[in-house]
């Protein structure tokens, strides 16, 4: 199948490894090279769209559009997210009228906003809280609009809380494995919350899944299990061997305690797909490399 994937990030790196190991035909579109993607890449900036679609001219059958601002401690409100937005929102529109088959975006699960229970798919209602999930929601309902009554499949999957290898240092996994490993007492924002956990080859088999599986339009990508960021230190700590930041965690801010996890009847998980890693697997995993 040929595929082509915009972005190749933290994410869209190891949803490129896993197609390319299943024999399709990759091509990324992207503002930097990946030295560990072995398939075409183009180096690009998709704001400038009329150069950008050029690259349609490769005749994918399905698109995959992982691209979006992402820096820790700005992506929430910075004013790029209006820019993603309108691409993609371009995108569908385009896309609309060519051979594409499939269109699959990543959307994510700060949509849901404040929850105080599991969400699914389709039925828990959007409430984004911030200019990043405000975009996400408003790209999603343009491309709904622009691809309505068309030939042409749309997948909005909403990544939850995603880590894996080479993931920026200042998430919280890897800063709490840092901090773990070098004494540093650890400094929490919220110690109340539920978030799932889920790896990026999870969410690279996910994305295997769903474009050769029929799925709904919306779907969830985690695992239905919840931890908040003390269970999560303590794991790490256990599998570290040292317990020593248990008793030295600082906590920036009070916090009223949210959900964000996937219900077990999404959608993905009906469809028939499930997550090959628990979070001790998946820590283990990062650990390990």
């Amino acid at each position: 199948m040929k595929i082509l994937v915009i972005g190749n990030g933290f994410i869209g790196s190891s949803i490129i490894k896993r197609l390319e190991s299943e024999g399709h035909e990759i091509l990324c579109f992207s503002r930097r090279h990946n030295l560990e993607i072995t398939s075409q890449q183009i180096i690009g900036d998709i704001f400038n769209f009329d150069e950008f679609i050029k690259t349609l001219n490769w005749k994918p059958q399905v698109i995959i559009h992982t691209a979006w601002v992402t820096a820790h401690n700005i992506y929430t409100n910075d004013t790029s997210n209006y820019k993603y937005a309108e691409f993609t929102s371009n995108l569908a529109r385009v896309i609309s009228q060519k051979s594409v088959e499939h269109l699959v975006i990543l959307g994510s699960c700060a949509e849901y906003g404040y929850q105080s229970s599991v969400s699914t798919a389709g039925i828990t209602q959007l409430q984004p809280n911030n200019v990043y999930s405000e975009q996400k929601v408003v790209a999603f309902n343009s491309a709904l609009n622009s691809l309505f009554g068309t030939t042409v499949r749309l997948t909005w999957a909403r990544i939850f809380q995603p880590y894996g290898l080479n993931q920026d240092k200042a998430r919280l996994i890897p800063y709490l494995i840092d901090s773990i490993r070098s004494g540093r007492q650890v400094e929490l924002r919220d110690t109340n919350s539920v978030l799932d956990w889920v790896t990026t080859r999870d969410i690279a088999s996910a994305m295997s899944w769903i474009i050769s599986h029929d799925t709904p339009t919306e779907v969830d990508i985690g695992t239905s299990f919840g931890y908040t960021n003390l269970q999560l230190l303590q794991k790490l700590e256990a599998l570290l061997g040292n317990s020593n930041q248990w008793a030295r965690i600082k906590e920036l801010s009070k916090t009223g305690s949210s959900v964000t996890q996937v219900g077990k009847d999404s959608p993905l998980f009906v469809s028939g797909w499930l997550p090959n890693d628990d979070i001790d697997s998946g820590l283990k995993w990062v650990l390990e490399k």
